[in-house]
């Protein structure tokens, strides 16, 4: 189940992979970003089950992302692994043929609080 709060982020695609930080907000939306891109959307849960819908934008010059595009809109889905780690499975509707894989893991502090 993911608990709004702060999420490392690693995800990949068959062109690249990349890193970055996600905040669920209990409100259903979401927002963060990277080095070069700025992640803005919306989650759902029903149960363990999750999806997300987001855009991402490029925001800095870097590399190419991980779908070789500078703006996106993303799907992702998937399900709680173990109340700390989510694994999704997604795409961007601008290249639909390109499987997205996402890792999310909740970022807590040293006493075990959100960070």
């Amino acid at each position: 189940m993911i608990t709004p709060g702060k999420y490392s982020v690693w995800f990949k695609t068959p062109v690249g992979d990349g890193a970055g930080v996600v905040e669920f907000a209990p409100d259903g939306k979401l927002g963060g970003g990277d080095d070069t891109f700025a992640y803005a959307g919306t989650w759902t849960q029903q149960g363990e089950h999750f999806k997300a819908s987001l855009s991402a934008r490029r925001v800095a010059p870097g590399p190419p992302g991980v779908f070789g595009l500078d703006e996106i809109d993303v799907v992702v889905s998937g399900r709680s692994v173990d109340g700390s780690s989510t694994a999704c499975t997604g795409f961007a509707r601008q290249a639909p043929g390109l499987r997205l894989e996402v890792e999310l893991v909740r970022i807590v502090g040293e006493h075990g609080e959100d960070a």
